[in-house]
């Protein structure tokens, strides 16, 4: 008789463990697709910020490297400018093929 009784109490605890199983597992579902879900629009958003600023440091990479050539030639041109200048004050005249600078 007591085997019967506990042959029951097991029965109705493994359908009491079958049903928390099922809602145990359904929520793991509805989590792991909720968690998903804001992964991806959160790895978006990090995406295109982190793509933002680093095509704003490659940028200002660029920006650099333009205002270096900048900066030389500007030297160059400031250089031939008073080489110029200084052969008009000598009194020589500067000729590039046919023509004269000054």
């Amino acid at each position: 008789m007591s085997s019967i009784i506990t042959s029951i109490k097991d029965l109705i605890a493994s359908i009491f463990e079958v049903i928390f199983s099922i809602f145990h597992t359904a929520f793991d579902a509805v989590y792991g697709l909720l968690h998903a879900c804001i992964g991806f629009v959160v790895g978006t958003i990090k995406m295109a910020l982190y793509t933002v600023g680093d095509s704003l440091k490659a940028l200002g990479g660029v920006g650099k490297f333009i205002a270096s050539n900048f900066v030389v030639i500007a030297l160059i041109a400031g250089g031939a400018y008073g080489y110029l200048q200084y052969q008009r004050r000598q009194g020589r005249t500067v000729r590039v093929g046919e023509k004269k600078l000054n």
